[in-house]
């Protein structure tokens, strides 16, 4: 029997959820132009790394819990609600996200990612491919680092030191309502799944991956509608590259894991076919167009239908 006071936290934690992302969003703007870095950079480092928590968090302690199936039904689940669920109602619910150069880039990045991390966990993921994924992941970071919207003069940073701490501060306070928010709703959600009777891996790929997912749904939407769409876009590429190398990683060396057949037979792939699609949309039309967004949705609606009642 479904708890209401699960219902109650769920509804909670959303309210709470979309108000920190509210203001994460505005703040994160800021920062960037504090500290002269471009949206795409600050939503591939900060946002997204902060939007991951809630994944990481789940996925490790899956692990310790003996529940490898919610860990990697969580980090392969989210990957494809990002892409198909969060981008596709960002670009359906504005005019469109458009896409420059460097984000393109990103994107070629994260599909090189995505390969990787699929032959790692083809054979299942032991700590040293954990390992692994986590030194490429500060490699990435290093990689961001040299870029050059990452550089500006110490005198730039002097004069706008009061608005990059007012940023900071507000950023701090938007990213914990954003966690906390997803906390509850995470909880919530499984406790409900399990009261339903739905599987463990059923659990992660679904409802614990969209749970998860919503701080990235929130953030990437809300920056959208805001015309922030450098950290909207950018905070789905960094989350993905996050949750395969970060996410991963971790829980790889939190323990080994066998991945389940099913896992690699249909949500491996589409995971592998969301992150194909995302970067031709932005290569040939340079945008990401509500036609596109409706494309993704439908994509993630068939993939939701498909692992709830067919396979």
């Amino acid at each position: 029997m479904v708890l209401v006071t699960d219902v109650i936290f769920f509804a909670l934690g959303l309210v709470v959820l979309l108000k920190g992302a509210s203001i994460f969003a505005e703040n994160a703007s800021k920062i960037a132009k504090s500290l002269g870095v471009s949206q795409i950079v600050i939503g591939l480092t900060l946002v997204a790394f902060t939007t991951s928590l809630p994944e990481l968090a789940v996925s490790v302690l899956s692990v310790f819990r003996e529940v490898p199936g919610i860990a990697m039904g969580n980090i392969i689940g989210s990957n494809i609600a990002n892409v198909g669920l969060v981008l596709g109602l960002a670009a359906l619910l504005t005019k469109g996200i458009p896409v420059q150069r460097s984000e393109l880039k990103q994107g070629y990045i994260m599909l090189l990612v995505t390969f990787i991390a699929v032959l790692l966990i083809i054979d299942g993921l032991t700590p040293v491919k954990g390992a692994i994924l986590i030194i490429g992941l500060l490699f990435y970071i290093y990689y961001l680092s040299r870029e050059k919207d990452f550089k500006q003069s110490v005198v730039e940073r002097i004069i706008e030191k009061t608005n990059l701490s007012k940023g900071l501060i507000f950023s701090v306070i938007g990213g914990a309502g954003v966690l906390i928010g997803a906390e509850l709703m995470v909880s919530a959600s499984t406790n409900i799944a399990t009261a339903l009777s739905i599987s463990e891996t059923i659990i992660g790929l679904t409802i614990v991956a969209i749970g998860t997912s919503l701080p990235e749904l929130a953030t990437s939407v809300t920056a959208a509608i805001k015309r922030l769409e450098g950290i909207a876009l950018g905070n789905i590429i960094g989350s993905n590259i996050f949750n395969l190398m970060m996410v991963m990683g971790a829980s790889a060396i939190a323990g080994s894991m066998v991945i389940e057949p099913t896992l690699l037979l249909y949500s491996v792939p589409m995971m592998v076919l969301l992150s194909v699609l995302l970067v031709i949309f932005m290569k040939v039309e340079n945008k990401l167009g509500r036609m596109d967004g409706a494309a993704l949705l439908i994509i993630y609606a068939f993939f939701l239908y498909m692992r709830f009642f067919l396979v």
